[in-house]
């Protein structure tokens, strides 16, 4: 199998002390290591300077593309609007926090030749709140759809399923439980996959935007609406 085409897509929202070294990092990583890729800023409605920080480094490499959302609107937005803007053979999404290093493609490429969707787990444990969660959230899931994976970091999923097979118009939502409806959507239709490990890192600067009360009670409504979409339907069709 020859090198696969990735378009790697980072979501920011007030992200600029972080996305620099991010960017920097990811940038270096795919020029040394991917014949065909692209780098796509997803800015959802920064208020901070996270998309002149984006716009620098478009203006350093062509393959490098800036997305603006004139408000913030979600990290299923981002997701979206990155998925769509994409035109390589695979996309991966990755949180402009830096907590997962772009590398680590490096280690989740090879796993193509065993499925067709790759995803990870944590090597290097998260504090026991986020393990917690972790494992409450695949309970959930297992409970709303069926469907045991796993899934706690970036994963790779090929762009044409997600937007031809499945259709991105069928997932409502606008939370991060996007990429899990996505993938549950396509094991549903019999795409294979895989799983590997990744490291994480401690988030240098800034607040996790996915914590708080509100937007966890958000993410268990989409679960919610998800599984009574499946109580109406025998099959999943776009």
């Amino acid at each position: 199998m020859s090198s696969p085409s990735v378009s790697v897509i980072i979501l920011a929202y007030n992200e600029a002390d972080n996305l620099g070294p991010m960017l920097r990092e990811s940038l270096d990583w795919l020029v040394d290591n991917l014949t065909t890729w692209e780098l796509l800023v997803v800015d959802d409605g920064s208020t901070d300077n996270t998309c002149e920080v984006a716009a620098s480094f478009a203006a350093e490499d062509a393959r490098v593309r800036v997305i603006v959302h004139d408000e913030n609107r979600g990290m299923g937005a981002g997701m979206k609007s990155g998925i769509l803007a994409a035109t390589c053979d695979y996309f991966t999404i990755i949180a402009g926090d830096g907590q997962h290093p772009t590398p680590e493609l490096g280690r989740m490429l090879p796993h193509l030749l065993e499925a067709d969707i790759v995803t990870t787990y944590h090597e290097n444990q998260r504090e026991w709140p986020r393990r917690i969660l972790s494992w409450g959230f695949r309970r959930v899931m297992q409970w709303a759809c069926g469907i045991n994976f796993i899934l706690e970091g970036i994963y790779l999923f090929p762009r044409k399923v997600a937007v031809e097979d499945i259709g991105l118009d069928v997932i409502p939502g606008n939370t991060f439980f996007f990429s899990f409806e996505l993938i549950a959507r396509a094991l549903r239709r019999g795409h294979s996959l895989t799983t590997c490990a990744m490291i994480v890192r401690r988030r240098e600067h800034g607040q996790s935007k996915v914590a708080g009360l509100g937007k966890i009670r958000r993410i268990f409504g989409e679960v919610l609406a998800f599984r009574q979409r499946l109580k109406n339907t025998k099959k999943l069709t776009p």
